[in-house]
């Protein structure tokens, strides 16, 4: 395999897998401080947009080619800590932080693995 098909990076592959997937448990989490109303609607709703927003940010900026560098990994990070800190506000979110935070944790050493492992073959 040659051309630029070979030098695409796995990162994306599996970090936007975890990030996507994360979204979604952030709204349906939304809905959850719908009914506990732990604060006021708007900040639940405003706050799970931005962290939404943050993650499809992550995401779009995450490197395509093996050995670039790029901010999505450092935005995903991010998420993952805001995401933790936002436990504060819903306990519940301390077990979905920790839970993603690992999913990322594996998602980024797998892929940067795999992308070495693949540049080291081809040569």
């Amino acid at each position: 395999m040659t051309g630029a098909a070979a030098q695409k990076s796995k990162i994306p592959l599996l970090c936007a897998t975890v990030l996507v997937s994360e979204v979604l448990v952030i709204y349906f989490a939304a809905l959850a401080g719908f009914g506990l109303r732990p604060v006021p609607f708007g900040w639940v709703i405003g706050g799970a947009t931005a962290l939404a927003a943050l993650c499809i940010l992550a995401v779009a900026t995450l490197p395509r080619r093996r050995g670039q560098r790029s901010a999505g990994i450092a935005l995903g990070w991010l998420a993952q800590i805001l995401i933790l800190a936002a436990g504060f506000v819903m306990t519940s979110l301390f077990f979905v932080g920790a839970v993603f935070g690992v999913m990322w944790a594996v998602a980024v050493y797998w892929g940067r693995r795999m992308d070495r492992e693949l540049t080291a073959w081809g040569r």
